[in-house]
């Protein structure tokens, strides 16, 4: 008798060593994202971004979940999403073509935009973006603009606008700065990005025309899916205040120059 309450001790405290850490293990969430500098940027072959420190900031933040970053492209997101490859997306509006997915959009926690540029040749002024299916554009693929009522086919925009479509927006600026009309005229870029660019290029600056006027403004919030199993946009919501309050975002307005 007494080898079998000791064995039942035994089984019992086995079962504990291994269903303990099961019970208090936290649920992975992850987080889509794909190259939109400077929310997502590849530096030195390593991933980079205010999406990378907004998720660490969340995992400081709370103990339920541990956030984890996963990869797509600006065009395969949204099959990513479709087979379940991630379950919310940051620094992202519902307007990106999302509309008919089933997400929910958080509440907004910070603004930027798009601008466009032009080479600073003598004589050209704010006019020269009036009639933009005039000049030869480039973007990214993948995209979502304004000037295009957010459709991102790319056989959309390139049948209706004299557009290069590329992956890279250093490239991009650096095209326009080729002042060479046969290629680029006009481009497309992220206003927080584009300063940042300038910041580290200071003796460029005087070549670079910016639009007055924005392409879209950015309303960014943060995607989850409708049917995730337990995280809601409610608690999302919750760390974005308490990121708030922390200055999280705050100290990533001013790291990565995005407007407010």
């Amino acid at each position: 008798m007494k080898t079998i309450t000791r064995l039942l001790r035994v089984f019992f405290a086995f079962s504990i060593s291994f269903a303990t850490p099961l019970c208090w293990a936290k649920e992975t969430v992850y987080v889509g994202g794909y190259v939109f500098p400077p929310f997502i940027e590849i530096e030195q072959e390593h991933v980079a971004g205010a999406t990378i420190d907004l998720i660490a900031a969340f995992n400081e933040l709370q103990s339920d979940y541990t956030f984890t970053f996963r990869e797509t492209s600006p065009k395969r997101r949204y099959k990513d999403f479709t087979d379940q490859r991630f379950d919310m997306l940051m620094f992202e509006s519902v307007h990106w073509g999302w509309k008919n997915y089933p997400v929910q959009a958080s509440n907004v926690y910070m603004e930027g935009g798009e601008v466009y540029i032009a080479y600073n040749r003598e004589g050209r002024d704010q006019r020269f973006f009036d009639d933009l299916r005039s000049r030869r554009m480039v973007g990214i693929l993948g995209y979502h603009y304004s000037f295009a009522d957010f459709n991102a086919d790319e056989d959309f925009l390139t049948k209706n606008y004299e557009i290069l479509l590329s992956n890279n927006h250093d490239r991009n600026i650096r095209l326009i700065l080729l002042n060479r009309p046969e290629l680029a005229e006009v481009g497309v870029v992220t206003e927080s990005y584009l300063e940042r660019f300038l910041t580290k290029n200071e003796t460029v600056r005087d070549k670079i025309l910016k639009s007055d006027k924005m392409d879209q403004k950015y309303d960014h919030t943060i995607l989850l899916r409708n049917d995730h199993p337990s995280l809601k946009i409610a608690y999302i919501n919750q760390l974005l205040d308490a990121a708030k309050s922390d200055g999280v975002l705050e100290a990533l307005r001013k790291k990565y120059s995005i407007r407010q």
